[in-house]
């Protein structure tokens, strides 16, 4: 079973919601470029996700100061590797905002009250963990947003993955961009995006507030 955790730093307590399973895929990463294998390959369940239940606190480092881009400007990453998304405003302060991609899973099962076929084609799921340090503003209406995501295919072509049928497939509870981020808490959830192909590289780049760009192959 998949869990929806939030975790606060400083007390180590852990809100629990238990979803349905989803079917995992076959993950091939490099540095500078992506297969393009077809991704629809089944994967194994195990590991786990960013959050603990041990009471440890949260912790968020800084980004590395130097990075090596790929042919497309952007920097290569990999399945649990934490990236910046709101930078401190002390240049030698950790970011007060990071995001790591868990999982991605192609084509996974919607919930079962809410199950709706993709606009595009296909569904790529995402398991996504948030880190907020305790100087985090909460105003912030929407610390991570689905529309700061696309999809470049294997041909080259890029995608805007934000469908309703997509917001739709998970439950809201499940979805990060639903969740209301607070200073010092740590959020596992949910993303799910729309489009026409099974292979090829996500990108984030989270807007003006964000340093770079990033990207995943699968």
């Amino acid at each position: 079973m998949v869990t929806l955790r939030v975790r606060h730093a400083s007390t180590g307590m852990v809100m629990r919601r238990t979803v349905l399973p989803a079917v995992l895929v076959a993950l091939s990463l490099s540095a500078c470029g992506f297969s393009d294998a077809d991704g629809d390959g089944d994967g194994d369940a195990g590991g786990s996700g960013a959050t603990g239940s041990t009471g440890s606190p949260a912790t968020v480092s800084a980004p590395e100061p130097a990075v090596t881009l790929n042919e497309r400007g952007n920097i290569p990453a990999q399945l649990g590797e934490v990236v910046p998304v709101r930078a401190a405003t002390a240049p030698d302060q950790p970011p007060v905002l990071t995001l790591s991609v868990e999982e991605i899973d192609v084509d996974p099962v919607c919930d079962d009250d809410s199950e709706v076929p993709p606009e595009n084609g296909h569904y790529i799921a995402l398991r996504l963990v948030a880190t907020a340090s305790d100087q985090f503003d909460p105003r912030v209406p929407t610390a991570i947003a689905d529309h700061d995501f696309s999809v470049i295919g294997a041909d080259g072509a890029t995608y805007d993955p934000v469908t309703e049928e997509g917001r739709d497939c998970f439950g809201p509870p499940r979805l990060v961009q639903n969740m209301r981020i607070g200073p010092g808490y740590e959020y596992e959830g949910w993303m799910v995006l729309d489009v026409p192909v099974t292979s090829g590289a996500l990108v984030y780049a989270p807007g003006d507030d964000g340093p770079n760009r990033w990207e995943w192959a699968f």
